[in-house]
């Protein structure tokens, strides 16, 4: 006669059971390791950046109906999206007086050890946010006719370095 093994095709109740909380820890294990990557201070950080440049590149076609610009502030929310660094512009590339270049140098220099803080805990929206309005702050001061929305990048961008406690 046939005897019925331990590992017949019908499991019993209480190996379905096993088997059903096996599957269920595993799948809040996969859950939180995947809550913890995506919270990672620096993927944030760079997910704000891309965001951030993308607005500006609207702009630039929206508002200037420059093409260069809007390529260029797209170009830099790719990389940002793609989870490259990105770096602060430079004040000394852009046509701009050698004072306001001389300040905005200096500013860069906070902003760059303020972002640097993302590493440690700090907030990656509001670095985020200090970094793309000071890029817009020093692209848009190249343009004289475009005062008022620089100063209104620099404000912005005085505000969220306030807020990171760095002025």
């Amino acid at each position: 006669m046939y005897k019925a093994s331990r590992f017949s095709a019908h499991p019993s109740k209480q190996r379905l059971k096993r088997g059903l909380l096996l599957c269920a820890v595993a799948a809040i294990g996969i859950f939180g390791f995947t809550r913890f990557a995506s919270s990672d201070q620096s993927t944030l950080f760079k997910r704000d950046l891309a965001q951030g440049y993308s607005e500006i590149a609207k702009f630039a076609e929206l508002r200037t109906h420059d093409s260069a610009a809007q390529s260029y502030f797209q170009n830099k929310s790719d990389r940002a999206h793609a989870l490259y660094d990105v770096t602060p512009e430079w004040p000394t590339n852009w046509s701009i007086s050698p004072d306001l270049q001389a300040s905005m140098t200096r500013d860069r220099q906070h902003l760059v050890r303020a972002v640097e803080r993302v590493k440690t805990g700090a907030d990656p929206t509001d670095e985020a946010i200090a970094q793309v309005n000071f890029d817009c702050w020093v692209a848009l001061s190249s343009v004289p006719s475009l005062g008022a929305e620089s100063q209104r990048c620099k404000n912005a961008f005085d505000a969220a370095m306030q807020q990171l406690g760095d002025i």
